[in-house]
């Protein structure tokens, strides 16, 4: 025993369509266009809470030196250091400085590398990916010629 939702064109079955006839793959596409598009529709959002982070993580780092930039300038002034000390202190900051500079710059480096391989490796999938279905669509053409057509009563 087969159930009447089994057969489209039983004849025992009312037909109840009132639209456009859906396919398995509009049913696919449409979901997954849906995924996506909510996903890129976060991408902004995402992006703005990351500079808004950051952008309080260095004003409380600014706000922090210049706070101990007041207390400690009035007290190491008060001491008298020699500026000769000052001087190499900023020499010693300096290369701490460049280095932390360029570890940044490295950095920054390595990650448009990252994301100039993984531009790189989609484009090949992708082509992969558009002869693969060309190859299938030319299969599913051959098979669809390969069976009757349905005669619809």
């Amino acid at each position: 025993m087969y159930s009447k939702f089994m057969y489209k064109d039983d004849p025992q079955e009312k037909k109840l369509e009132s639209g456009p006839t859906l396919s398995v793959c509009d049913v696919m596409r449409d979901n997954t266009n849906e995924v996506i598009m909510k996903v890129e529709s976060l991408v902004p959002a995402y992006i703005e809470s990351f500079t808004n982070l950051q952008s309080e993580y260095f004003r409380i780092a600014r706000d922090s030196f210049g706070t101990c930039y007041i207390v400690e300038k009035e007290l190491l002034d008060k001491m008298g250091l020699d500026q000769k000390a000052i001087e190499g202190f900023d020499k010693y900051l300096k290369v701490f400085t460049k280095s932390a500079i360029s570890e940044i710059e490295m950095a920054n480096s390595f990650q448009k590398t990252i994301v100039n391989n993984t531009m790189s490796a989609m484009k090949s999938y992708d082509e992969y990916v558009k002869f693969m279905l060309s190859s299938y669509a030319k299969m599913l053409e051959y098979m669809s010629a390969s069976i009757p057509k349905k005669i619809h009563q």
